[in-house]
């Protein structure tokens, strides 16, 4: 197994359990112990975990968790695949769209062979290797800088380019829904992009999983105010859905 491979899965128990114990992780994985101490004190000094004897636990600094794409793609696939079967249904065809960068815009990425003629502006490098093919979109790239196992572009250059635009429809995605109403996302830099996609639509659509209102993100991109629309799944928490309809935004549970 890889070295980023295991950092991903390492991540994923920070974040799900609060804590990893470097032997079990090492017979799981099927490496040595002294592998996953190494990994270990690789992320602690990049602030995601502070070391314990046998292993670690996740640091205070958990709401700037942010794990690797592929780790995205494998969470709750089918409730983004029930949500992207939502969305697709308020596309029409000759929209222009911004897709936001993440695995549940991915989800709807696949399913727009079924329009025409759209135009698709994402930052997502997996999104634009996907639509790249498709005779029926006409795609264009924001450029930036790409940040590594998350295929993202971020960047002022990014955010210049978004703000220039004039959209149908934004397809956003969001690390965590607070209980306030508030947007969060776990990466500070990407926040400015998430605000310019807000603004260059006519309609925002959020495109949320069940497990984001249970989540904090440590920038605020916004409210549900700023969104027309969420649609997430049944395991919604029935006080977020009161939330929702307080806040005005239209709320579509995928089934």
């Amino acid at each position: 197994m890889l070295s980023e491979e295991r950092r991903a899965v390492l991540i994923n128990q920070l974040r799900e359990n609060g804590y990893v114990q470097a032997a079990e992780i090492a017979a799981q994985l099927n490496v040595s112990s002294a592998t996953i101490r190494r990994d270990l004190v690789q992320l602690q000094e990049e602030g995601f975990c502070t070391r314990t004897r046998g292993g670690a636990v996740r640091s205070s600094q958990s709401t700037t968790l942010e794990l690797p794409y592929e780790l995205k793609k494998q969470k709750f696939v089918i409730e983004k695949e029930k949500i992207a079967r939502e969305a697709v249904k308020l596309i029409e065809n000759g929209d222009t769209l911004i897709l936001d960068s993440g695995s549940t815009t991915y989800a709807l990425a696949r399913l727009l062979t079924e329009k025409q003629r759209l135009t698709v502006v994402t930052n997502d490098l997996q999104i634009a290797t996907l639509l790249a093919a498709n005779s029926n979109i006409h795609l264009i790239c924001t450029g930036g800088i790409a940040r590594p196992f998350v295929f993202t572009l971020q960047g002022t250059e990014v955010v210049d380019f978004i703000q220039t635009l004039r959209v149908d429809k934004t397809f956003l995605g969001a690390d965590a829904i607070h209980a306030d109403g508030s947007i969060g996302n776990v990466n500070i830099e990407e926040v400015a992009i998430k605000r310019a996609m807000i603004k260059a639509a006519s309609s925002v659509m959020l495109l949320v999983d069940s497990s984001k209102f249970s989540v904090k993100g440590f920038a605020e991109v916004g409210t549900l105010a700023d969104v027309d629309v969420v649609i997430t799944d049944e395991n919604c928490p029935g006080k977020m859905k009161v939330v929702i309809k307080e806040s005005s935004t239209k709320l579509i549970i995928a089934k």
